[in-house]
């Protein structure tokens, strides 16, 4: 006959024998799942825009998506926006992208990771001169999210503004 104390250490020594191994299998599994796929690349749209404090406020369409952008406070000074130019980067992880644009500006982005929701990037941009160097930072943004970027006074097309680049990333296939 086996003492009921004996008995208790028996079960719980089975009991923890059986679920030990159920415990590590979920620790092992759990963190693989929680985190989000590497991304290798990502697909890009910068839009230079000059923003004038001449005109009647309103926003055209081809800047419709930056409407709540320009809509905030650090653009209150500005009445019409005007898109200048428009570029698509493919971006790789690990590996400089970049473009030039018609104001000499020339932009750098380079894909460093990301989690389950933000991309992490690396941006560069040079003044009109293409030496000068207005930005070189990493920045960590939502997938599609938007980032303003101020260039300085500029004057494209008879009008006198302030020139933002928008930078806009999507994670690739």
């Amino acid at each position: 006959m086996m003492h009921p104390r004996m008995k208790s250490k028996l079960l719980a020594s089975a009991l923890a024998a059986v679920l030990a191994p159920a415990a590590v299998v979920s620790t092992v599994v759990a963190p693989a799942t929680a985190q989000a796929a590497p991304v290798q690349e990502a697909s890009c749209q910068v839009h230079a825009v000059l923003a004038s404090k001449d005109g009647d406020g309103t926003i055209p369409k081809n800047l419709e998506f930056l409407r709540g952008h320009l809509e905030q406070d650090e653009f209150a000074a500005y009445k019409s926006f005007l898109l200048v130019e428009q570029k698509a980067l493919e971006i790789k992880l690990d590996k400089k992208s970049e473009v030039t644009f018609r104001s000499g500006n020339r932009l750098g982005l380079r894909l460093l990771g990301n989690d389950d929701t933000r991309l992490k990037l690396h941006a560069s941009l040079s003044g009109r001169d293409g030496k000068k160097s207005l930005l070189n930072a990493d920045y960590s943004i939502e997938d599609r999210g938007v980032m303003m970027i101020a260039a300085g006074k500029s004057e494209l097309e008879g009008k006198l503004g302030k020139l933002f680049f928008a930078i806009q990333c999507a994670r690739g296939g």
